[in-house]
């Protein structure tokens, strides 16, 4: 039987979203638990993911006993928090903080602020990554297979199998002591990997939303209320 871990990236300042926020007269709170179609964002993620894992991981920074509240309220697969120390890593260190515990056949690497990727898309990533080796959402790649060198606005939600998470791991303690913080974000190491991805078609193009500001949130509600399932 396969295991499937879900690894959520869940640490993050969100200082574009608080200062939106600011601007719009609200409470500048972190984003991950501001309410979107009646869940706080996060929620959705993993409530979407305990369709799909056997256990979800939480990386946890800022805010760390807020979100995890949000996370703890609406997971309905067992869950377990990895705290970054540090609070303030790049996104790829928090990724490889929860890719290191996975013990999983699949890892299914999610971020916290795109609610909007349905469980039916988690499930064919992690389909494709066992059968490939690693899958990523499509964003419009030229072919069905690409490598990381041709990863250009791309990110989670991803899928990797136990020898692409090695490979990611690496990658990672290869780049950290020689590189500055922007290199360590997701996409220069996944670049820098020589992984190849399966490319995975979204069902719609809500899928695609990163809630990055305010304004996004209109966007997200009307891409869920068009989706079906929870």
């Amino acid at each position: 039987m396969v295991r499937v871990a879900a690894c959520v990236l869940a640490a993050g300042r969100a200082s574009r979203f608080r200062e939106g926020l600011r601007e719009r007269g609200e409470e500048p709170v972190n984003k991950l638990i501001y309410p979107v179609a009646g869940k706080p964002m996060v929620g959705w993620v993993v409530k979407r993911a305990s369709r799909v894992a056997d256990v979800i991981l939480v990386g946890l920074g800022y805010d760390a006993g807020l979100v995890w509240e949000a996370v703890t309220e609406h997971a309905r697969a067992p869950v377990k928090p990895v705290l970054n120390d540090p609070a303030d890593v790049p996104m790829a260190r928090t990724a490889a903080n929860l890719l290191r515990r996975s013990r999983a056949d699949v890892s299914l690497v999610l971020a916290g602020d795109q609610p909007t990727v349905t469980a039916e898309t988690m499930e064919e990533l992690v389909r494709a990554a066992r059968e490939y080796g690693a899958a990523i959402l499509d964003r419009g790649a030229p072919d069905d297979v690409i490598s990381g060198d041709e990863l250009e606005g791309h990110g989670p939600p991803l899928a990797l199998d136990r020898d692409a998470v090695e490979r990611f791991l690496e990658t990672v303690e290869r780049l950290a002591p020689e590189r500055g913080s922007n290199s360590m974000n997701l996409n220069p190491v996944l670049r820098e990997s020589g992984l190849e991805f399966r490319v995975v078609p979204p069902r719609d193009k809500g899928e695609l939303l990163n809630v990055n500001e305010p304004g996004d949130v209109r966007e997200a509600e009307r891409a869920l209320n068009s989706q079906a399932g929870p």
